[in-house]
């Protein structure tokens, strides 16, 4: 049986409002403190993988994903960083990169370029975590390429992802 095309159009219409106020999908799992935004992130099996904040949201990073930074914490409590430069920037593959947090000395981490234009450092040292709560400022190089990032509120991002490991994490 058809329906006339009234009933029809106001479906339609109820189908479409309903749509548009309906969440994201990964809204589900989205964490925010302050101007930053991230989401709990689960490997392919769907088993947890980390948390990770990026300084900016995550409609915009959705819609250009470089020039951003990330940091993360994993079950297991370690920092890290996601650092996102422009397209064709990088190698894929093992990365030495050079981090400078402020006027302190810079420290060198392991990295592995995931992209062409981002590289994941999946853990720093407990003093370049300490001293990463403070920052203001982060200049992160690979080989030639430096980028640096203004940042504000660093301590309770990092302690928003502990809550974040805690809630959406292992359960022991």
């Amino acid at each position: 049986m058809r329906c006339p095309p009234v009933k029809r159009g106001l479906i339609c219409i109820a189908l479409l409002i309903a749509a548009s106020a309906a969440a994201p999908a990964y809204a589900q799992n989205l964490i925010t403190q302050g101007s930053w935004e991230g989401f709990a992130m689960r490997s392919p099996d769907n088993q947890f993988d980390r948390c990770v904040l990026y300084n900016r949201s995550v409609q915009v990073l959705s819609a250009t994903p470089y020039q951003m930074l990330g940091i993360t914490r994993d079950a297991t409590g370690r920092i890290g960083l996601l650092v996102f430069y422009e397209p064709r920037t990088l190698t894929r593959g093992p990365a030495t990169v050079r981090l400078k947090l402020d006027q302190r000395a810079p420290v060198t981490v392991a990295g592995e370029a995931l992209s062409d234009f981002h590289v994941n450092v999946p853990a720093l040292d407990a003093a370049t975590v300490t001293a990463l709560r403070d920052t203001k400022a982060i200049e992160a190089a690979v080989d030639t390429h430096t980028i640096r990032f203004e940042l504000s509120d660093v301590g309770a991002v990092l302690d928003r992802l502990d809550a974040c490991v805690k809630m959406y994490g292992p359960k022991t």
